[in-house]
């Protein structure tokens, strides 16, 4: 009876803490630069990877890969002095938000195949 209390009591916690950490990792994301390469809503820009949806336990891995200064190509050099000076609570922060990242479903998508023909309009 009492571990029943106890769950119950930590109930409210453990939902405002989730709560916090995506907000702390979604203040991280657009802080620290993150939209530049991977958008705004993490599905990636150019040649740049998606990160939304991804699983937590593989960004984090990632990052703390960064972070020690291991690259696994030629691009992802750029991600270690973004890595550098995170914090592990930041890494989890920033993780946490991108797997549960909030996505627009009503956003219109850019059709990378559209080109403009004619001249404008005249």
């Amino acid at each position: 009876m009492l571990k029943i209390a106890i769950s119950i009591l930590f109930i409210p916690y453990i939902l405002f803490s989730s709560d916090q950490i995506y907000i702390n990792g979604e203040q991280l994301y657009f802080g620290k630069g993150c939209l530049s390469c991977h958008g705004t809503d993490a599905t990636g820009l150019h040649n740049y990877p998606s990160l939304a949806k991804r699983s937590k336990w593989d960004l984090k891995r990632r990052l703390l890969k960064f972070r020690s200064g291991i690259e696994s190509s030629q691009q992802s050099l750029i991600m270690i002095p973004f890595a550098k000076n995170l914090t592990d609570r930041e890494i989890d922060e920033l993780s946490y938000f991108l797997q549960n990242i909030k996505q627009n479903e009503d956003q219109e998508e850019y059709d990378m195949e559209y080109e403009p023909w004619g001249d404008g309009g005249s």
